[in-house]
């Protein structure tokens, strides 16, 4: 991250550094868990310190009459960057945001707008809200930079901390669980269906910093399912290989995640489509716990892919 905080273009928006990035994720954890996925964001930018994440914020207005110790904000959106490859063989990046705030939602586009190292002429950009429909000021936002958003409903399901590091993870025979290494990468990436906005090197460098797992056969080591963390998105990628289903085995690699999530302070959450009853039905038997509605927005210039 950088080394200091550097006032940027609007309403005193500032970009974190290391030890306000602290304060931001004591902040954020007395939010939670509305602020899950901005969390996960902002906490994988303090656990990882890779520039490829970084938080902004602007601190909230307070009373000189005051007497609160705690640092108290009106806005936080936190990004992260991965690469793709278009169909002209071009890098270009990927952003991925989300945000939190004691405001209306239609203000996180002046927020937006003044983070100018976005390019949205050429570049991804997924933006997770709340809701099932993006704010109205969003979508205008989103027309204004002459790009095609795709609107994607989803419910948010959360199982709390302290639940999930007392799950109790039992064993099936046959098969062992443990997390991913960069060498799982390429299976990952070659079965999750959104790999058109990613490459293999950004979900080896997930797997290297973030909490994953996977289920293997005993006699092989074979990879059979798999989940890993995928901020702002929660866990995700969830797959389990079509000949080894229905044994237990995507429960199996789904519990051992959320407890190696919730151990290294995130909030073990998913954002399933919300016509999807098969994993809602799922997540719900794991006892995860639906909190509200959410929409995944994804724009996506024309002339780039």
């Amino acid at each position: 991250m950088e080394k200091k905080s550097n006032p940027l273009k609007g309403d005193q928006l500032q970009l974190a550094n290391r030890k306000c990035l602290l304060r931001l994720l004591s902040f954020l954890d007395r939010k939670l868990p509305e602020s899950c996925a901005v969390h996960s964001l902002v906490n994988a930018a303090v656990s990882t310190e890779n520039p490829a994440y970084r938080v902004y914020f602007r601190r909230q207005h307070v009373s000189t009459t005051s007497t609160s110790l705690e640092d108290e904000f009106s806005l936080v959106v936190a990004i992260g960057m991965e690469r793709f490859i278009n169909s002209r063989q071009e890098t270009k990046n990927t952003w991925f945001l989300s945000a939190w705030t004691n405001e209306d939602d239609g203000m996180l586009a002046d927020a937006y707008e003044a983070i100018d190292i976005i390019d949205w002429s050429l570049d991804i950009v997924v933006m997770h809200h709340k809701n099932h429909a993006p704010h109205p000021t969003i979508s205008h936002f989103i027309a204004s930079k002459q790009t095609m958003g795709h609107c994607y409903p989803c419910d948010q399901y959360v199982l709390s901390r302290e639940n999930a590091v007392h799950l109790h993870i039992r064993e099936i025979d046959g098969v062992y669980v443990k997390s991913l290494e960069r060498c799982h990468a390429q299976t990952v990436y070659d079965y999750w269906p959104y790999r058109k906005g990613t490459t293999v090197e950004n979900v080896a460098k997930e797997i290297e910093e973030l909490p994953s797992a996977g289920v293997f056969l005993t006699d092989n080591d074979k990879l059979v399912s798999w989940m890993m963390s995928h901020p702002p998105n929660g866990m995700s990628r969830l797959h389990t290989l079509q000949e080894y289903r229905r044994r237990g085995y995507a429960t199996l690699v789904t519990r051992f995640l959320s407890k190696r999530v919730a151990q290294c302070g995130f909030v073990p959450f998913v954002n399933v489509d919300r016509e999807n009853v098969v994993s809602r039905t799922f997540f719900e038997n794991m006892t995860f716990k639906l909190f509200r509605s959410v929409h995944v927005e994804v724009t996506e210039p024309s002339q780039i892919l």
